[in-house]
């Protein structure tokens, strides 16, 4: 495997980590404010890396870093929701496949038409939801009704994550990380501002500090390793190869957490793998 597409592997590996840590960071605090939180540890690995990756961004490129922080702020908020209720096994790939979709549909308003591959993609991806949200029932399995609630959470999540994809590709290539620090920036100023108006606090429990830190963290190396990867190597390809970050939720929680698969659920995450490399590649 070449240096670009290792680099490609190791971001998707990130942030199917990332997300699981999200998810446990949330059951231990609220997903807003873990995901507020959380942006300490992004900004502080952006702070690192800026160095190695400089750029001369644009109003423009800082306007739309700025609307994708928003969009960033929901969503990872729901993301983490979702992941918290669980199963993850169930959350992590739903929301990534809808997060794909809102791309292929905003193109298609756009005017672009994608391929044939791309098309059997988002079939795949409709076919795959509802073989996820089927976890089974008696021991060791979530309740259906709890099932419905986390997979209303996921498609949620996936409708902002997929906006704050449509916002970030409207950045230029030129911008460097400062585009992602002030998405970053502006969605913690964004949820700090929603505890003060509510007049919550914002003291993170001890208990998910670390954890929440280290979900930014991760979540923001994965960013700077797929902007590294995708300027040595074809987006489509490196998109590909990122797009299966879910597969390594999926695993860490069935190994970490001993989430059980039912059949159907089994087939759904091998068909949901397969729709997101079709969407990729098309």
């Amino acid at each position: 495997m070449t240096p670009p597409f290792a680099i490609a592997v190791l971001s998707s590996v990130l942030w199917g980590i990332a997300d699981f840590t999200g998810g446990i960071a949330a059951k231990r605090a609220p997903a807003m404010l873990v995901t507020a939180f959380s942006g300490l540890g992004a900004l502080a690995v952006l702070m690192v890396a800026m160095p190695f990756m400089p750029g001369a961004p644009t109003a423009a490129d800082l306007g739309w870093g700025a609307a994708a922080g928003v969009c960033g702020a929901a969503g990872a908020s729901l993301m983490y929701r979702a992941l918290a209720l669980g199963p993850m096994s169930l959350a992590s790939p739903v929301f990534s496949l809808i997060g794909l979709c809102v791309p292929v549909g905003f193109g298609l308003v756009a005017g672009e038409r994608p391929s044939v591959v791309a098309g059997l993609g988002v079939g795949l991806a409709i076919l795959a939801i509802p073989l996820l949200s089927n976890t089974g029932a008696g021991p060791g399995h979530f309740p259906r009704a709890h099932v419905r609630r986390t997979l209303v959470v996921s498609i949620a999540a996936g409708l902002v994550i997929g906006w704050f994809l449509v916002f970030m590709a409207r950045i230029g290539a030129h911008s460097g990380l400062w585009p992602l620090a002030v998405a970053r920036g502006t969605a913690m100023g964004l949820l700090a501002g929603w505890f003060l108006a509510r007049r919550s606090s914002l003291v993170l429990p001890a208990a998910a500090r670390p954890i929440s830190l280290g979900a930014g963290a991760l979540d923001s190396a994965a960013n700077v390793a797929f902007l590294i990867a995708v300027h040595r190597a074809p987006l489509v390809l490196v998109s590909a190869l990122v797009s299966l970050a879910p597969a390594t939720t999926v695993l860490t929680a069935r190994f970490a957490l001993r989430e059980r698969w039912s059949v159907a659920q089994g087939a759904g995450l091998v068909v949901a793998l397969a729709a997101g490399v079709c969407i990729s590649v098309g």
